[in-house]
C-alpha cells in the first residue's frame, strides 16, 4: 500500500495544488473571497481535478517507465509488482475520466485548458525519452500551465496588483522547472540510456546540462524579486525569497541529487511564502 501511495508522487502533486491555491487567491486579490459558497464548491472541484489528472499522469508515467525507473530507482517498488499490467493501466484511465469529470463542473474555460494539458501529457509519457530538449520545455510548460488553469478557474479574478504578478511569476516558474529537469534528466541518465532515451544530457553530457542548468536557474532569480519592488507583493514575500534563497543558491555546489532537491524547495518556498504573504498583508 505505501508503495502505491509513492507512486502517486504527494509532495509534488501537493506542490502542484498548492500553487493552485495561491494563484487562484492572487487573481483575487485577496482571501475574503474565499468565503463565497459558490467559489468554495467551483475552487474544490477544481483541485480535485487538477489531483486526480496530476496524479494520473504519475501512474501513467510509472506504467510507461518501469525499464528506466528500474535503474534509476531501484529502491523503489515497481507498480507492476503490486499491481496487473491491466489493473495499472486502468487505474490510470479511472483517475483521468474522474479528473475531467470534475473539471466539467467547473466552468468551460477550465475544462478546455484541462482537455490540452491532458493531450500533452499523453503524448510526453509516450514520446518524453525522445524529445531531446523539448523533453524538458514541454513539463515546464505543462506546470506553468496552472497559471491559465487557476485563472480560469477563478473566471478571470479581479484588477489587482496582486492579480498583475501571475503575469510575471510563470516566467521564473518556467526557467526553474526547466533547470529542475534538465537535472533529473542527468541523474537518470543510466536508465533513460537503456531505455532507448535521447535526453539532453546524454546528446550534450552531464557537465555541460549541469552548467547549463545552473545557468538558467541563476537568471532566473532576479525575477522571483521583481514582483515585490513593483508593489505586488508584500514583506512577507520578500523575506521568505531572502531566507531560501542561500539553500537554492548553495545547492548547486553539490551533487545533482542535491541540487534537484535545492530546485524544488525553492518553487515549493515560493508559493509557500505567497501564499501566507497575501493571508497576512492586506
Amino acid at each position: 500500500m505505501l508503495a502505491i501511495i509513492k507512486a502517486f508522487r504527494l509532495g509534488k502533486v501537493l506542490s502542484i495544488l498548492l500553487g493552485v491555491l495561491t494563484i487562484s487567491i492572487y487573481a483575487f486579490g485577496t482571501v475574503s473571497y474565499l468565503q463565497d459558497r459558490a467559489i468554495q464548491l467551483r475552487m474544490g472541484l477544481g483541485l480535485i481535478s487538477v489531483f486526480l489528472l496530476t496524479s494520473a499522469g504519475y501512474l501513467m508515467n510509472d506504467y510507461y517507465d518501469i525499464k528506466s525507473d528500474a535503474i534509476n530507482r531501484p529502491k523503489r517498488i515497481p507498480l507492476r509488482k503490486l499491481l496487473s499490467e491491466n489493473n495499472l493501466k486502468m487505474l490510470f484511465i479511472g483517475f483521468f475520466l474522474a479528473g475531467l469529470i470534475s473539471a466539467l463542473f467547473v466552468n468551460s474555460k477550465f475544462f478546455s485548458i484541462i482537455i490540452l494539458d491532458l493531450a500533452i501529457l499523453v503524448f510526453y509519457n509516450l514520446y518524453s525519452k525522445r524529445l531531446y530538449l523539448l523533453k524538458a520545455v514541454v513539463v515546464s510548460l505543462l506546470v506553468v500551465s496552472i497559471y491559465p488553469l487557476s485563472l480560469a478557474l477563478v473566471s478571470g479574478g479581479y484588477a489587482s496588483l496582486r492579480r498583475d504578478s501571475l503575469f510575471i511569476f510563470p516566467v521564473w516558474l518556467f526557467l526553474i522547472i526547466l533547470a529542475y529537469e534538465i537535472v533529473e534528466d542527468i541523474v537518470g541518465m543510466q536508465g533513460d540510456k537503456e531505455g532507448g532515451g535521447n535526453t539532453l544530457p546524454i546528446v550534450i553530457g552531464a557537465k555541460k546540462a549541469r552548467n547549463l542548468a545552473i545557468f538558467i536557474a541563476l537568471i532566473s532569480t532576479p525575477i522571483a524579486f521583481f514582483p515585490y519592488f513593483k508593489g505586488m507583493c508584500g514583506v512577507v514575500y520578500l523575506i521568505g525569497a531572502l531566507l531560501t534563497l542561500p539553500i537554492f543558491i548553495g545547492s548547486m555546489f553539490f551533487k545533482e541529487k542535491v541540487l534537484s532537491a535545492g530546485l524544488l524547495f525553492y518553487v515549493r518556498a515560493i508559493a509557500f511564502f505567497s501564499l501566507v504573504d497575501i493571508i497576512l498583508v492586506k
